[in-house]
């Protein structure tokens, strides 16, 4: 699947899931890499921000990740790329935990292999701090 592929399915399936996605607003946000768009626009969650696009950045060339939203502490990433096999899946669930996401780490606190084999095939990420 291309990015574009798999930011269109991203944002169609949050406009069919999410019931507060009408009340958002459309924003186009200069930027060379969707992994700067959270420091461009001075996104003020409990996230690490320096930390998250050094993340983001890094899934942005080995998986074909893309922000394709933020609002409030939520931020969700469309992958074009996502792991297949099984080493990949572990690796990358240990940086999902490093962007202290409160949905990965506290609610609930899935267990680790678990949470780890779910990204397999997973086009879409979502990551929200309370």
């Amino acid at each position: 699947m291309s990015a574009a592929e798999a930011g269109r399915w991203a944002v169609a399936e949050l406009l069919g899931d999410e019931p507060f996605v009408h009340t958002c607003q459309l924003a186009l946000v200069p930027a060379h890499r969707s992994a700067d768009v959270p420091a461009i626009v001075g996104w003020a969650a409990e996230a690490p921000v320096p930390l998250l696009c050094a993340l983001l950045r890094s899934w942005e060339e080995r998986f074909g990740a893309r922000v394709v939203s933020g609002f409030g502490g939520a931020l969700t990433v469309s992958v074009a790329r996502p792991p297949l096999d099984v080493p990949h899946p572990e690796q990358l669930a240990l940086e999902h935990v490093l962007s202290t996401a409160d949905n990965i780490v506290d609610d609930p606190p899935t267990p680790f292999p678990e949470y780890a084999n779910g990204l397999v095939g997973r086009h879409q990420w979502r990551f929200w701090w309370d």
